[in-house]
């Protein structure tokens, strides 16, 4: 007698798999990557084509900074930083601490916080490369954030353990993009450090 309630064969299931079907799934963990990455290359490529140049022709020496110039920063600015470095700051801990603790638990749902409110704030700031009115491509990954927190939640109550994971490393991968794009020439912390 046969166990319909058993699980089915891998081998055979890989083996009648399509090509396409093989690359999905070597493709698909990294989608949140190539994103981020593709975000990254779209805001260089809005300051034109001398955008390398400009950036290699500045002076990247590092100074004291000057946290003068956060004085001067409108209160919806320092909303989305304060946001930012604690979700850089929590992710951190949640996404290479112990899973599943109480702490764990506790530590998310305020790091959820912390990026719904980094990527709210986005749109009430005008973008350093704006493509439509106020907004640039950094306000895609904020869409994309605000979509993806959700989802993060959904997979884990679902028990989906595995794709709970890959969509909270792309969101902190995509926030660690979006927090180096700050040191870009004209930006407040390449004010803060370079001057």
């Amino acid at each position: 007698m046969t166990d319909i309630s058993s699980p089915k064969n891998k081998s055979l299931t890989n083996a009648a798999q399509s090509p396409l079907g093989k690359l999905r799934v070597i493709v698909q963990p990294l989608l949140g990557q190539i994103f981020a990455i593709g975000m990254v290359a779209l805001a260089f490529s809005s300051f034109g084509p001398n955008v390398w140049a400009y950036i290699l022709s500045q002076n990247f020496v590092p100074r004291v900074p000057d946290w003068g110039v956060f004085a001067k920063l409108p209160l919806v600015t320092l909303i989305h930083i304060g946001g930012a470095t604690s979700s850089l700051v929590l992710g951190g801990i949640v996404l290479f601490g112990p899973k599943g603790t109480p702490g764990h638990k506790m530590m998310g749902r305020i790091w959820a916080v912390t990026m719904v409110t980094t990527a709210f704030s986005s749109f009430f700031m005008k973008s350093f490369a704006p493509m439509l009115g106020q907004f640039g491509p950094i306000h895609i990954l904020s869409v994309w954030t605000l979509y993806s927190l959700p989802r993060a939640i959904w997979y884990i109550r679902q028990g989906d353990v595995e794709g709970h994971l890959k969509t909270v490393r792309g969101l902190y991968f995509g926030l660690c993009l979006a927090g180096l794009m700050t040191f870009i020439p004209g930006r407040t912390f390449y004010a803060l450090i370079f001057g």
